[in-house]
């Protein structure tokens, strides 16, 4: 019975509230109790601990960002709950998709060699995005996404749901990092009115206390995104945090992500604040989202595919066959360059044109520029969205 409401372990027992644990049926309120007190007295819970002898064992995820790793003491930590709220387009979704793939790595490079639930509400997971970021850091893409366990979630019940199965699975699959991403957008959306926050919040406070009570049992990693409401003070407005003092005091950090500049997509580099933590200064750095994850510039280095580090033996000779082979070759290359840059993805007519004047007529030329050298030509254009036009690009030779 216990079981079947999330109450999996004696360790998921003793932290529980005794008004949880009394609802389940075939439970009274004293067999609750008794339950209780019995796994606290199991585990030693029940005692006080000398503070010199507390054995915290928090370890430590990276980024993908020295400097964000710098201000957060390590990284994200396990054990504990980290919130990352921000407006859109401020990156905490890159993050998490960025740690869903560094846990991964071995201890000595950042990572915990372990795997991931991933609780998605707002249906912007992407295995392509995944896929990049496993490139950048050697690892096998296939292998990444076998390890991160996923749910898109529709009801702030299922979010709830899931949250319990959580549990479950860093008790049968080495889960050590939860992300829920993120944790508001379905309470927000259900719970509209004042008449509705106190329901909101008693449903919130139960996630915080499941996701904390399964950080603290299985050394877990939780990263919580959410989202922000624009709140006037005065003459001027500022970004909060939604979630009340639920989550305010819920998680154990708390950062706030800012883009630059007026416009998110004027820059790559983005702003984070230690807004709150027990034991960390209210430090701020800059860091960059990237196609490939978080990072301390806009450039990631991609490791190269390898090359065959042998000769192919000849067994025959034949002249003409290269010449063929150069002739079909030119043939495609004439072929391409009589194709209209419009036909690569991501480039209408007005680029077309700027490209036309900056001196890239043809799918071959953009293919062959420098990304730096176009991005800084053309306003309004990022190297990662020239990069992208020549990975499109290249797309067309290919077929």
């Amino acid at each position: 019975m216990l079981q079947e409401n999330g109450i999996s372990t004696a360790e998921a027992l003793a932290m529980s509230p005794h008004s949880v644990v009394s609802e389940v049926d075939g439970l009274g309120g004293k067999t609750a109790k008794k339950l209780i007190w019995n796994a606290r007295n199991a585990l030693g819970m029940t005692e006080f601990t000398i503070a010199e002898e507390i054995d915290e064992n928090i370890e430590y995820i990276t980024t993908g960002s020295s400097e964000l790793n710098r201000i957060l003491g390590g990284g994200i930590a396990t054990g504990k709950l980290t919130e990352i709220f921000g407006p859109f387009k401020s990156g905490k979704t890159n993050l998490a998709h960025t740690i869903a793939v560094t846990i991964q790595l071995p201890e000595k490079k950042g990572g915990l060699n372990a795997t991931v639930a991933y609780i998605d509400s707002e249906n912007t997971f992407a295995k392509e995005k995944i896929k990049r970021i496993a490139k950048r850091f050697g690892l096998d893409p296939k292998k990444v996404l076998s390890k991160i366990h996923h749910a898109r979630i529709y009801s702030s019940d299922h979010q709830q749901q899931m949250i319990a199965k959580a549990e479950t699975l860093c008790k049968t699959r080495g889960v050590r990092l939860i992300v829920v991403d993120s944790l508001m957008a379905l309470l927000r959306n259900e719970y509209v009115g004042i008449g509705m926050l106190a329901r909101r919040q008693n449903v919130l406070n139960n996630m915080i206390h499941a996701l904390s009570r399964t950080a603290e049992t299985y050394n877990c990693a939780v990263l919580l995104t959410n989202q922000v409401a624009t709140k006037m003070v005065g003459m001027f407005s500022a970004d909060d945090a939604i979630g009340g003092n639920i989550v305010a005091h819920g998680c154990h950090f708390r950062m706030m992500f800012k883009t630059k500049g007026f416009s998110s997509n004027n820059s790559l580099k983005r702003r984070a604040i230690i807004v709150d933590a027990p034991d960390l200064p209210p430090e701020e750095c800059e860091f960059f989202i990237t196609s490939a994850g978080i990072a301390d510039s806009d450039q990631v280095e991609m490791p190269k595919s390898r090359e065959m580090n042998f000769q192919i033996e000849t067994l025959y000779e034949e002249s003409n066959v290269n010449q063929e082979e150069e002739d079909e070759s030119n043939i495609e290359t004439e072929e391409l360059d009589d194709r209209d840059l419009t036909s690569v993805k991501g480039i209408g007519k007005g680029t077309a044109e700027n490209l036309i004047n900056y001196g890239i007529s043809s799918i071959s030329q953009l293919i062959e520029s420098n990304p730096e050298d176009v991005a800084s030509k053309i306003s309004g254009v990022s190297l990662k969205k020239v990069q992208e036009w020549q990975e499109n690009a290249r797309a067309i030779l290919q077929t």
